[in-house]
């Protein structure tokens, strides 16, 4: 009868990374909520307020578009 060894470990736990981007890596703040993140994104925002889970703070509901620019992307293949 043949033991099956167990595999060595190939991946790293995420609370070590997490220490290691803390202790060396560059902070960002999100423009949002302040959290700290360790990636910035295009948004400025971290995944929960990019992903609407935090309420947006400073933002407008509506923003004038100029009227010629309206309709922009529309595509105008389809009758109404």
């Amino acid at each position: 009868m043949s033991h099956i060894l167990p595999k060595r470990r190939s991946l790293i736990p995420s609370s070590f990374v997490v220490r290691a981007l803390t202790a060396q890596g560059r902070r960002f703040a999100c423009t949002n909520c302040g959290e700290q993140m360790f990636v910035r994104y295009e948004s400025g925002l971290c995944p929960h307020c990019y992903n609407g889970r935090r309420p947006l703070r400073g933002t407008e509901a509506v923003r004038e578009v100029p009227v010629n620019l309206a309709l922009a992307g529309i595509d105008d293949c389809y009758e109404l």
